[in-house]
């Protein structure tokens, strides 16, 4: 009797093709949720006068709110910049989105401005968890060839969400009713939607530990630094411009223009990041040192026009200033951004990242900082002055610096 035992087949595994379509499923996933944490992070700016009116406080209490935000981001990307490349990515988008769940309660239930302080603080613990961590783990779902479009769709998604934020909660403010709360509930539904699509992102990093919150020092590749260097100061610039520009935004629409309207201020600001986001798509084809070369030039061109606006109280030379600064903004973010991606080795992706978003948050809070304090010293138009000369020649140190440093070969337009 011949006895014929069946072997059991093997276990199916998954087709490669359809590894790679549940990976591009989860990088646009994961593109939502990024969008979705910026967008809340500045919802508050055209409500600021809003709050202003109800709870009192003076135009200097407006810098420290802004600058608490900033501060707290700075910390968590400083303390927490590496916590992903140890616990993992989605624990800390997780966390992040928490963390902004919270703060958008804060702000709902708010009774006064010390409270309003509280939910900023906690908004940028969630941009800060968000940022470096969204931005490692795009680049680690798609394959090594496609890292710069990864780049790209980064510094996109995080300079529309941020633009979103005062169009809507300026039109909300504007036209519908309780404009310093409904925003933030419908907001609430927005981050449920972003916690169920984050339940679809598969985990990026193998191997995991306790993450240690401390500060190691910043995160600077040692190979290739002083491209990094330059990429870095490029981005302090730009987001210093961006800044910049958003506190001058409110007080130059009311004051020249008469114009009190929440959805024209909010539409205003939204202008410069959707030219900064619509750069970044029209120059991706391009070499990043190009592109930041010419964003660098174009910056110190917008800086001259919105110090002409100023000066002669014109809404054409702002509006020009708008355009040109946002071009040069998307192009400095999208080519800088690409730099610290390609020189960031994988096992410290998360912590050379987040010490870029370092350099570009400082950039956001230093100058509105000191542009406020200066001005009631001096008035504004000096103030501006003054720190325009100053981003002026951090410009042109990193022209200098990426003009001079060749990228490794192969590698220069990645």
């Amino acid at each position: 009797m011949n006895l014929t035992i069946a072997s059991r087949p093997p276990a199916p595994t998954a087709a490669p093709g359809n590894r790679a379509d549940r990976r591009r499923i989860a990088f646009w996933l994961l593109t939502l949720v990024f969008a979705a944490t910026m967008l809340g992070t500045t919802l508050p700016t055209p409500l600021y006068g809003i709050y202003q009116a109800r709870w009192h406080f003076s135009a200097a209490m407006v810098t420290v709110i802004f600058a608490v935000y900033g501060v707290a981001v700075l910390a968590t990307l400083l303390l927490a910049g590496r916590s992903s490349d140890q616990a993992g990515r989605r624990p800390v988008l997780a966390v992040a989105l928490g963390i902004s769940t919270l703060s958008t309660v804060t702000f709902i239930l708010a009774p006064d401005v010390g409270v309003l302080i509280v939910g900023r603080i906690l908004s940028g613990l969630s941009a800060g968890l968000m940022t470096g961590t969204a931005t490692a783990m795009l680049t680690e779902l798609v394959p090594a060839a496609a890292r710069r479009r990864a780049s790209l769709v980064a510094t996109a998604t995080n300079m529309g969400g941020l633009g979103l934020g005062p169009l809507i909660a300026g039109l909300l403010a504007q036209y519908a009713p309780h404009p310093t709360t409904l925003v933030f509930e419908v907001y609430l539904a927005v981050l449920a939607a972003a916690g169920l699509c984050l339940l679809f992102v598969p985990e990026t990093v193998l191997s995991r530990r306790r993450p240690t919150l401390r500060f190691v020092g910043l995160g600077v590749p040692e190979p290739g630094r002083g491209q990094f260097t330059a990429a870095a100061v490029a981005a302090f610039a730009a987001f210093a411009l961006l800044g910049l520009f958003s506190s001058l935004v409110p007080g130059f629409i009311g004051g020249v223009l008469h114009q009190g309207s929440h959805a024209v201020q909010g539409a205003v600001v939204f202008g410069m990041f959707a030219v900064g986001t619509g750069t970044q798509i029209a120059l991706s084809r391009f070499a990043s040192r190009r592109v930041v070369l010419a964003g660098l030039g174009l910056f110190l061109a917008a800086l001259g026009l919105i110090l002409a606006a100023l000066a002669q109280a014109s809404i054409a030379l702002f509006l020009a200033g708008t355009v040109v600064g946002g071009v040069a903004v998307g192009a400095i973010f999208q080519a800088s951004l690409a730099t610290a991606n390609r020189l960031a080795p994988p096992e410290r992706r998360g912590h050379v990242i987040s010490t870029f978003f370092v350099a570009c948050y400082a950039g956001l809070i230093i100058p509105v900082v000191g542009v406020g304090v200066l001005s009631g010293f001096t008035g504004t138009f000096p103030a501006v002055l003054a720190f325009s000369l100053l981003l002026a020649a951090l410009c042109l140190f990193s022209l200098a610096r990426t003009w001079a440093t060749v990228a490794p070969e192969g590698t220069a337009g990645r």
